[in-house]
């Protein structure tokens, strides 16, 4: 079947499918609105159809996420790359789908942005359809292309798209982490995205208002580093920086900015998890003007929300070497180190974070799933933290 990728209403290229699997690339139409990093002409030997299978691919629901196997048999043992295809590529982070050719289908009507979706494949992952007849099944929803291996979905209140993202583990820690790392941004002047908790079914999730609009799209770090092939003499940092200019990024000192405050928020929390698919940069779709990074967001995987209370009480958190961080060093001490952290952050108004310790204890004792001495031992690290961080920013010499 032959198929046009669109950006909004602008036709960026022409594929075809063979048994629901992109079977070629067959033309290009606008190179301006290609997405970004979709072709990497330095990688010799892998053709623009295997590129944009992978780059179509990454749209579909990653197999890691939560109950995901009986999600898809509850819509008729459908495949994730099946339903990215049901639901035309549509996301509620960028501007792209696809259509097939011979459809009059328009970006306007279809849209998540400004149209209703179906909140069948949410209720799906969320192990909670209930479809007597399976022909009666919508398929059209952004949870299609929803990345992360969390439960999650998309729903709408009031008119505003929100996302709901549960926890993982017995304690179900992440939603409230969301909700702590945002306190501290906004205490802090970070530009962040705001969480809320909800408790559906004696299960915790988290709620975000969607940070993209009809007008914007969000545009994953991991794109932007693969514009240009990376030098083996070159830090992931400072090739990252390179790539955004490449883009056409003008304030890179701004953006370096925006990155230290965000490892910054991660240090305190000891975010394990700030992978270049979590954060990103946000640009206009009419007009693919930058407009900077995204708000701090995604920050869920922190606070040791994974460490049993036997290994805490042990000293694990005092442990340097042993919270891990990404994605430019392999411990938050040292990524504060090697980033230009004391020339954007050492004005942080960090004593806005003097009792931040009482902040934790409105927000977690709201988790009644979360041992008790578990929730007070992370009182006590969080504090410590915030004192150690604030020490490493001001004392770093680089």
């Amino acid at each position: 079947m032959n198929y046009i990728l669109y950006h909004r209403e602008i036709p960026v290229l022409e594929f075809t499918t063979e048994d629901d699997e992109i079977s070629d690339v067959t033309q290009i139409l606008n190179e301006e609105h290609l997405p970004i990093g979709i072709f990497r002409d330095y990688e010799i030997g892998i053709s623009q159809k295997q590129q944009f299978r992978t780059w179509w691919r990454c749209r579909a629901i990653p197999a890691s996420r939560q109950n995901l196997r009986n999600a898809l048999e509850l819509l008729g043992n459908i495949s994730t790359e099946q339903l990215v295809t049901k639901s035309f590529g549509l996301s509620l982070s960028d501007q792209y789908w696809a259509k097939p050719s011979s459809s009059a289908l328009k970006w306007s009507d279809i849209n998540f942005f400004e149209n209703d979706f179906s909140e069948d494949v949410g209720k799906a992952l969320f192990g909670v359809l209930d479809v007597a007849d399976i022909s009666s099944l919508s398929l059209l929803s952004p949870d299609n292309t929803s990345d992360g291996w969390l439960k999650k979905k998309w729903i709408i209140n009031n008119g505003e798209r929100v996302l709901l993202k549960g926890g993982s583990g017995e304690s179900q820690q992440e939603p409230f982490n969301e909700v702590l790392a945002a306190e501290i941004c906004k205490r802090l002047g970070i530009p962040h995205t705001e969480y809320s908790i909800i408790c559906e079914d004696e299960k915790y999730y988290s709620a975000c208002k969607d940070f993209i609009t009809v007008d914007t799209e969000l545009v994953s770090a991991w794109h932007i580093k693969n514009v240009l092939k990376k030098e083996n003499n070159v830090s992931e940092y400072n090739h990252l920086l390179k790539c955004c200019e490449k883009v056409g990024m003008r304030n890179i000192e701004e953006i370096e900015k925006q990155i230290c405050q965000m490892l910054t928020v991660d240090c305190i929390v000891a975010n394990s998890d700030r992978h270049f698919n979590n954060f990103g940069f946000i640009r206009n779709a009419n007009t693919l003007e930058w407009q900077g990074l995204a708000p701090v967001f995604d920050t869920g995987t922190s606070l040791f929300h994974d460490i049993a209370l036997k290994t805490l009480l042990s000293g694990y958190a005092t442990l340097p070497y042993k919270v891990s961080s990404k994605p430019f060093a392999k411990n938050h001490q040292e990524q504060i180190k090697r980033l230009p952290c004391k020339k954007y952050c050492s004005n942080l108004p960090f004593d806005n974070l003097n009792g931040i310790e009482i902040i934790f204890d409105e927000i977690f004792k709201k988790n009644n799933v979360i041992l008790p001495e578990k929730r007070q031992i992370l009182r006590v690290i969080l504090k410590d933290r915030v004192n150690e961080t604030a020490h490493l920013i001001r004392e770093n010499e680089n």
